[in-house]
């Protein structure tokens, strides 16, 4: 019984930050009860042990737990910035601002030029691998579009659209309730299901996600409605996690190193290809520490800027941003979003990395609570979907929620014209 305990404390940890953000900060669903509600109860799967991973040593708990005491410290100077009470009241998003006319054009704008996308990506598994191998080999698709097999994901700015496509037309249903509403549903499906011909599960995370932080915040919510809407997401991710696993033949079955150092009972090893995506960083985090990378020097952190800047000098080293894998046994490439930070600046990353971000998420979203403004919501449903995975991946610091983050500019602006009509 002994054993469980430090679960036991990490469970009510990650409970007890979402009832502090009920009380202190105007809402359960906050930047600060995602951030430390998904560190607390991934660490609480870690110390279960139901994989025998590599040691997790000094070194990587140090980082873990300057990493949580620094966004503690960033958020606290959000909460300074804002004048006492200003964020205490829950959310109710009017439609003032917000022509629904002209967000359908951008909904039907973004649709189009992401089924552009989605069209000239299935022309080039045609020609190259043929669509059958979706049905008879779907694996293969995957492992053509890694670095150096050969099959480029083609206009890959019209293919993230469908991502954000999900989010306005989940805006739109639920907020705006325009006309034309048949349209937006079948876009919405049709966007959703676009994701998963990527066959990366990571869009399709990215879009519902990012979309339920959106929804969470547009009206209020009571506890047992918010708790259910929440338990069916959670569902339709798992469900999806587990189909696209068994798909690609991503599977504990077909991992024999995961299965002999796992720890429980044969019932459960279907169960431990999650349980290692949602804890395997930790160990990958120390076995990453042991290798004594070189530092980058900011180019992972600021890695789409980087990007942009070496069209204009070739010259530019950019460092590759998927890593090599550990062994921890399994071999496993994701050492929680401190990579990044602690590759280009070492611990004053780790220091600073979550520091910012919690400061810049906090002025957001106590920003979005006071004005109610659409790219506020937009931008604070994106960036929890960052904190959502940090534990895993740092994609703060990737192109995709960069260009989300521009785009969203000039979409405020133009559906939230005054002189707009609300139709």
């Amino acid at each position: 019984m002994l054993a469980y305990i430090p679960s036991l404390i990490c469970l009510l940890l990650s409970i007890a930050v979402v009832w502090v953000s009920s009380h202190m900060f105007g809402n359960s669903i906050s930047p600060f009860s995602i951030f430390y509600g998904v560190w607390f109860f991934t660490l609480a799967l870690l110390f279960l042990h139901w994989v025998d991973y590599a040691p997790v040593r000094t070194q990587a708990w140090q980082l873990i737990f300057l990493n949580l005491a620094s966004f503690g410290f960033g958020w606290i100077l959000a909460c300074l910035f804002q004048r006492p009470g200003t964020y205490r009241a829950h959310v109710e998003f009017a439609l003032a601002g917000i022509s629904g006319q002209r967000l359908r054009r951008v909904i039907f704008l973004s649709f189009t030029l992401g089924m552009v996308g989605l069209a000239d990506f299935l022309r080039r598994i045609q020609g190259s691998l043929g669509l059958l191998t979706y049905l008879e080999a779907p694996h293969e698709i995957r492992d053509a579009m890694a670095i150096g097999g050969g099959l480029d994901e083609g206009i890959k700015p019209f293919n993230w659209l469908n991502v954000m496509t999900v989010v306005l037309c989940a805006y739109y249903l639920s907020t705006v309730r325009g006309e034309r509403r048949r349209a937006i549903w079948i876009m919405l499906f049709t966007s959703i299901v676009a994701t998963l011909f990527l066959e990366d599960r990571t869009r399709f995370f990215f879009a519902l996600l990012w979309a339920g932080y959106v929804l969470a915040h547009v009206r209020r919510w009571n506890p047992r409605k918010l708790l259910a809407t929440g338990s069916v997401l959670t569902v339709v991710l798992a469900l999806q996690f587990f189909l696209v696993a068994a798909w690609l033949g991503k599977v504990a079955l077909n991992n024999p190193v995961l299965l002999q150092s796992a720890t429980v009972s044969e019932n459960l090893f279907p169960l431990l290809n999650p349980y290692s995506y949602l804890t395997g960083s930790y160990p990958a985090l120390q076995a990453y520490l042991d290798t004594r990378p070189e530092s980058t020097a900011g180019a992972m952190t600021f890695y789409p800027a980087y990007k942009v800047l070496r069209l204009l000098n070739p010259t530019l080293k950019v460092p590759q941003i998927v890593a090599e894998p550990v062994d921890i046994p399994s071999e496993f490439n994701a050492f929680t979003w401190l990579h990044q930070f602690y590759t280009d600046f070492g611990v004053a990353g780790v220091i600073l990395g979550p520091l910012i971000v919690a400061f810049l998420s906090g002025l957001i979203y106590f920003h979005m609570l006071r004005k109610k403004s659409f790219y506020s919501l937009y931008a604070n449903g994106l960036i929890s979907f960052g904190l959502t995975l940090s534990f895993m991946v740092n994609h703060l610091t990737q192109g995709p929620v960069w260009y989300f983050l521009a785009i969203g500019i000039p979409i405020a602006s133009y559906i939230g014209e005054p002189a707009a009509t609300q139709s």
